[in-house]
């Protein structure tokens, strides 16, 4: 009975923990994707860098993976924004823009800093429009190891190349975890592949996952990948799989076909392209 009177009330030991958790929420860190676009007046690719990294800074965020591109305003006309049925306006407008903008960043934050960063990516870039959708921080668990791999796509640019692969992907059960294109010309001279915006050769690095480990089939996947690959006019193929105990002599012999068709390409440069395909 004394030890019963000592207690404090319920309710009231109910009311500190639940402002405990209040508390505790608005201090967790949960994963946001944000991502940027509009015109700017920042000068250089890095100074956009640069203005991002001090937002992430003062909002205390910390960036995990982050991607943009960049073109002059005078070849990207009138930019809008369509979202919940509404088209949106740009945040400020300046008759004295030079770039186009579009940024996307996974970043950790805490929830009650969302409002701060958001606060600070449109004083620095007040053209931009800023989106954050704020979801769960990654947790690691002990989980069974996902069927993993990297194709690579190498030849003349075309117009749907990429549909037609991401539906053999779908078919075949397998997901992008991400995708980097390339696009350059071919030195004739050294018979490499060299960047260039808009040129007429492409080099596609596609990271990719099953869906369900119990029921993907690799053959069939190197089979439909390397076919439709062919189909669409691509000229090297290639499939490293994570779980691969040669993936360097694999990567390795990848360079060398490229290198192959490019030497080809090279001698005929007048031709649109090489007729060999080579695959790995």
């Amino acid at each position: 009975t004394t030890s019963a009177m000592l207690r404090p009330p319920l309710w009231r030991h109910g009311c500190t923990l639940g402002k405990r958790f209040v508390r505790q929420r608005a201090l967790r860190a949960g994963a946001a994707l944000i991502t940027l676009s509009g015109h700017t007046q920042v000068s250089s690719d890095n100074a956009i860098w640069n203005g991002i990294a001090q937002v992430m800074k003062e909002a205390n965020a910390n960036i995990e993976d982050a991607t943009g591109t960049t073109v002059s305003s005078a070849q990207a006309g009138t930019f809008s924004v369509n979202a919940f049925n509404t088209r949106i306006a740009p945040f400020a407008k300046s008759e004295n823009d030079e770039l186009a903008v579009a940024f996307l960043l996974k970043a950790v934050v805490r929830q009650d800093n969302l409002s701060k960063m958001s606060d600070l990516f449109h004083t620095r870039f007040p053209g931009l429009v800023c989106t954050v959708t704020l979801g769960e921080a990654a947790v690691r668990r002990h989980l069974v190891p996902e069927v993993t791999g990297v194709i690579r796509l190498f030849g003349v640019d075309q117009v749907g190349q990429l549909a037609r692969i991401s539906e053999v992907l779908r078919s075949c059960r397998m997901t992008i975890l991400n995708l980097y294109v390339t696009t350059g010309i071919c030195d004739v001279e050294t018979c490499e592949f060299v960047w260039r915006e808009g040129g007429p050769l492409s080099e596609n690095v596609i990271t990719v996952a099953a869906t369900d480990r119990a029921t993907f089939d690799e053959e069939t996947f190197r089979f439909e990948i390397t076919t439709a690959s062919k189909e669409v006019g691509y000229e090297v193929t290639s499939i490293i799989m994570e779980s691969e105990h040669q993936r360097a002599k694999q990567l390795a012999r990848y360079y060398l076909l490229r290198k192959k068709f490019m030497t080809e390409f090279a001698s005929e440069f007048s031709s649109p392209c090489s007729k060999t395909v080579w695959s790995i």
